[in-house]
């Protein structure tokens, strides 16, 4: 699936792809970017959370984490 995501640090629009994807016990996303490398996070608790130890900003993260759920661009941090 094709999500927008608003870099909250530059407020330009970012395009990821986001593919179900199993992680051990976990389910979540394969989250991939425009160069092709990606991370995955899955939903613990209802936040999104990055499970594969790749570093990833929070505001940026919860954005991505808005537009999987979903949200409105307008929700997203910028």
């Amino acid at each position: 699936m094709e999500l927008f995501v608003k870099d909250p640090s530059t407020g330009a629009l970012l395009r990821f792809e986001a593919r179900p994807e199993r992680l051990g016990n976990d389910h979540g996303f394969y989250i991939i970017n425009q160069v092709g490398s990606g991370f995955f996070i899955a939903n613990r608790s209802g936040t999104w959370r990055v499970m594969d130890g790749h570093h990833v900003e929070p505001e940026l993260l919860t954005n991505i984490g808005l537009a999987l759920e979903g949200r409105p661009l307008k929700e997203q941090l910028s």
